[in-house]
């Protein structure tokens, strides 16, 4: 009887003993582990010192990090990194490791945020119409989330023909305007010849759209040719002698 309750006593004590041994707080006392709080300042300072090319200050959002995750605690400085061809805004990975004696490496995502003014609309809008500076207006917005583009500037919208509707409040991109067409296909124009010495003008008649700058086809009405010629202004093309 006596053997069986030593026996017990034993089994109690070496099962109280491996559940110290597995327990979270022996393993912590036995082996330390970085804190996630380190390393999401770590992913955190990395973000804010790299250069975005921008003139405010990003907002950024670290993800807390798995809570089972266990890492060893590192005795050297921790190291960052950004992964290539990492994105500056939107969502984002920073890789954070230790080189030390119990080397590791983990990506840690992040939300990278831009707040800075674009140019919208400043009431309903219809295709067709040419742009003004009343038309506009500047209004705050966290460009990382503008995938479709954006305009800081309302002066690069100014004198731009709508491509389509547009709201009230509704972001100007580029692709949303074009430039206005100087000359329609079918029209009459001046084509004008430069020298060094001597300006030449004919007649011609235009046999495409064009915007100024843009290169077009025209006929040359006395010579019946067809000529490939830079729209100057309205009803007025260039060509290359």
């Amino acid at each position: 009887m006596n053997d069986n309750r030593l026996n017990l006593l034993f089994i109690t004590l070496i099962t109280a003993s491996l559940l110290v041994l597995l327990s979270p707080s022996f393993a912590l006392s036995a082996d330390p582990t970085q804190s996630h709080d380190s390393i999401r300042e770590a992913a955190y300072n990395h973000i804010m010192n790299r250069e975005t090319g921008y003139s405010l200050p990003p907002t950024v959002v670290v993800n807390h990090l798995d809570s089972r995750l266990r890492l060893a605690a590192c005795n050297t400085p921790l190291e960052t990194f950004s992964p290539p061809a990492a994105r500056s805004l939107g969502r984002i990975t920073v890789g954070v490791r230790c080189n030390g004696s119990k080397p590791w490496s983990l990506y840690v995502p992040a939300t990278v945020g831009l707040i800075t003014k674009v140019t919208v609309a400043a009431r309903d809008l219809p295709r067709g119409y040419i742009l003004v500076a009343a038309d506009l207006k500047l209004v705050e917005h966290d460009i990382a989330r503008l995938r479709r583009g954006y305009m800081e500037d309302p002066a690069h919208a100014i004198g731009k023909v709508l491509r389509r509707n547009i709201q009230r409040d509704q972001i100007l991109t580029a692709k949303l305007v074009t430039v206005p067409l100087a000359i329609r296909k079918g029209h009459q124009v001046t084509i004008v010849a430069n020298s060094n010495t001597v300006q030449v003008r004919m007649q011609g008649k235009a046999l495409s759209n064009g915007a100024a700058g843009e290169r077009i086809q025209v006929l040359n009405k006395s010579s019946k040719r067809r000529l490939e010629a830079t729209v100057i202004s309205p009803g007025l093309v260039k060509i290359s002698m």
